[in-house]
């Protein structure tokens, strides 16, 4: 994203973590829904202005509508599932698990090469994010029913894939949840003192390197995201998004690194003086 659409989808992200984990799920994700239609129209508003010829319009479409339009898609499968769940129960939740499963590879499966070039970055996509193309396949069922002056087929395409990858690492996560053993009890008493971009760059850090291994392999960042929940009591849902905005800094992409960086040569430097 560009700016000020950084700064809008930064304060969408700060609207939802403050929305707490003391609200029953269902209510956490309705909540969630209200706030992220309110930023949309901020987003749509401004989007209607920063669209100054073909680049810019694909560069919206393609890097900023499904961005923010993914989120909300995003949470009203989560607002569903957890909904799905009151009427289940602990007993019937393998089942839902396994269900809701399916219908992401029904939809991985049906976007597949879509998805494949969206995620690459791929220029082979970019005619497929501007509206007149949109209003050229008048036989795309599609494309009778999406807003053809603030969408395009493609941007909502793009927003449902990021929306699915969003929740197909959350019924994982729920997955290991109920097959792995409870943590320590003093697992509780660690917890993460900073926020959650410094949270996100440091998990991502690790995962760079290498640094944890599951069953011997390198760690995955959603093994990593379940590591540290257990480790230090965080979890940010949004963390592909959050690192992408962490990618996308004009300025010290690094920040949390660089911190931990210079707070280090620091106690080395004092501990040689003591040293001495």
């Amino acid at each position: 994203m560009k700016k000020p659409f950084d700064a809008l989808y930064a304060g969408l992200e700060a609207a939802l973590q403050g929305l707490g984990p003391d609200l029953a799920a269902v209510d956490r994700y309705s909540r969630g829904l209200s706030l992220i239609r309110d930023k949309i129209g901020e987003v749509q508003v401004l989007g209607r202005k920063s669209i100054t010829g073909p680049d810019t319009e694909v560069a919206y479409f393609r890097d900023v509508w499904p961005i923010f339009f993914g989120r909300m898609f995003y949470y009203l499968r989560l607002y569903q599932f957890e909904l799905q769940r009151l009427s289940h129960g602990p007993e019937g939740m393998l089942e839902l698990l396994h269900r809701e499963e399916r219908k992401v590879e029904r939809f991985a499966r049906a976007h597949r090469e879509f998805w494949m070039y969206y995620r690459s970055g791929s220029g082979a996509l970019d005619e497929q994010f501007t509206r007149e193309y949109s209003r050229a396949r008048v036989y795309d069922p599609l494309a009778l029913v999406i807003d053809p002056s603030g969408a395009t087929l493609a941007s909502y395409r793009g927003a449902w894939c990021l929306a699915m990858e969003g929740y197909q690492a959350f019924l994982w996560r729920e997955r290991e949840r109920l097959l792995q053993p409870p943590a320590p009890a003093e697992a509780g008493d660690y917890t993460w003192g900073s926020n959650d971009t410094d949270f996100v760059e440091w998990l991502n850090g690790i995962q760079a390197v290498g640094a944890v291994l599951y069953k011997g392999e390198p760690a995955d960042i959603s093994r990593l995201q379940k590591w540290g929940v257990w480790a230090v009591n965080r979890q940010v849902v949004n963390i592909y998004d959050r690192f992408k905005v962490i990618r996308n800094r004009k300025r010290q992409r690094l920040a949390f690194t660089k911190k931990t960086e210079e707070a280090l040569e620091k106690k080395m430097d004092t501990a040689e003086k003591r040293g001495k």
